[in-house]
């Protein structure tokens, strides 16, 4: 039991900047304006460790490098906390890599239940996140609303999208699983 309860907090506390981290790789691929205070905000908290390190590590595209080096270095403390030490270090980055990866897949699942959400009860248009939610989910949707028909007034697309989303993070964690089990 004592073990769980580790495991929860170290979860819970690396899901924080997970998460901000994961924004500041999202927010400028889907060209979010800087004039929103979410956006304002998290490039505000992110900005002090990644000026260091946008000096060594370039940017491609809108694509911010350092700030997917550092969600992977989060990701992979995250996981060498989890594993307790007891591994060796290229597991760790390994295992921090899918922990990254499945996070990442896990908060596009979340997006996509918000997105939703906020198609059924149509918040009130411009907040931050509903714009942010809608930017990031409706891309991956619209991948599968064109290939899918509609079934009466139901669209399919986020439950066809959320499912493969969840598949695929079963797999990367059970092919992790298999990697790395004491035999």
């Amino acid at each position: 039991m004592g073990w769980t309860i580790y495991g929860l907090l170290i979860q819970f506390l690396f899901w924080i900047p997970l998460t901000i981290l994961f924004f500041r790789i999202a927010l400028p691929l889907v060209r979010a304006p800087f004039s929103d205070p979410l956006v304002g905000w998290v490039y505000a908290v992110t900005n002090p460790p990644l000026r260091p390190l946008e000096r060594f590590i370039p940017r491609w595209r809108n694509l911010s490098l350092a700030a997917v080096f550092l969600y992977w270095l989060v990701a992979s403390l995250e996981f060498a906390l989890l594993a307790m030490f007891s591994t060796p270090l290229w597991t760790w980055l390994i295992g921090g890599l899918v922990g990254a990866v499945s996070f990442a897949l896990g908060f596009l699942i979340v997006l996509i239940v918000l997105h939703v959400l906020f198609s059924l009860f149509q918040p009130r248009a411009g907040t931050s996140l509903v714009f942010i939610t809608e930017r990031i989910a409706r891309p991956i949707c619209s991948v599968f609303r064109r290939r899918l028909p509609l079934i009466g007034p139901f669209d399919l697309s986020p439950a066809v999208a959320m499912l493969l989303l969840m598949l695929l993070r079963l797999m990367m964690q059970w092919a992790t699983y298999e990697l790395f089990a004491v035999r």
